[in-house]
């Protein structure tokens, strides 16, 4: 990919080999700022991961990057270690999606087990980043933080009706909002996540799996019997 709008990937790399790399195309001018943040793997993953985003200082091949960021691995020197393809990325949803923010993760259909913070995030500049984050516009998930909020502290949906929680015209959606938030089962809502992915049939539902994390994606409403 060919871009000079923000980027982000997946990367395998060790933390401090990846600091080092990127500090130094900060420093040749090939990337104005950079952040990632390191999650531990969830229960529907393979492997700890790092979510990387990057703004470059000019229009560049994103593959170069790639191929700058291999290193070698001891345990496994045939195959080493670095990322995944680039895609272009919006700061917002890098980061809300980063933090693993329930009403984000609620917009898309998604739960996450593990939470994190703004202190989690390894930034280039932070003064750049904080004011970036400073910036980010959370009132339309306003009825989703209200939603989340009820379902964490068991909160019936009928309850906040009567607390006046629950716009009259959009009591619908809130509520397939509510059941989606009260599932058991992480849903990634059929989205295309880190790389390509083979189905797999159970018993109860379709599922789609991610062969490089392992990540399940499906929709919850699709079993076997009314995909036919």
């Amino acid at each position: 990919m060919t871009t000079s709008k923000p980027f982000s990937t997946i990367s395998y790399n060790s933390e401090d080999f990846l600091i080092s790399k990127l500090d130094e195309l900060v420093a040749g001018g090939v990337l104005d700022e950079y952040s990632f943040i390191h999650h531990a793997k969830e229960e529907d993953e393979l492997k700890d991961h790092i979510h990387l985003y990057m703004i470059p200082s000019h229009k560049m091949d994103t593959a170069k990057i790639k191929d700058y960021l291999q290193e070698y691995d001891e345990q496994n020197p045939e195959k080493p270690l670095g990322c995944i393809s680039c895609v272009s990325s919006k700061w917002d949803d890098f980061y809300l999606y980063g933090i693993h923010d329930p009403a984000y993760l609620a917009s898309k259909g998604m739960s996450r087990k593990y939470r994190y913070i703004k202190d989690d995030f390894h930034f280039s500049s932070k003064e750049f980043f904080y004011e970036l984050i400073r910036r980010i516009d959370r009132s339309k998930f306003i009825g989703l933080e209200r939603i989340t909020d009820a379902v964490e502290n068991g909160v019936s949906f009928a309850e906040m009706a009567r607390l006046g929680q629950i716009p009259v015209q959009l009591v619908n959606q809130y509520r397939l909002m509510y059941e989606l938030m009260s599932c058991d089962v992480v849903n990634r809502a059929g989205r295309e996540t880190h790389t390509p992915k083979k189905e797999k049939v159970s018993k109860e539902r379709t599922y789609l799996i991610d062969e490089e994390t392992g990540e399940i994606i499906h929709n919850p409403f699709l079993t076997k019997e009314n995909k036919k």
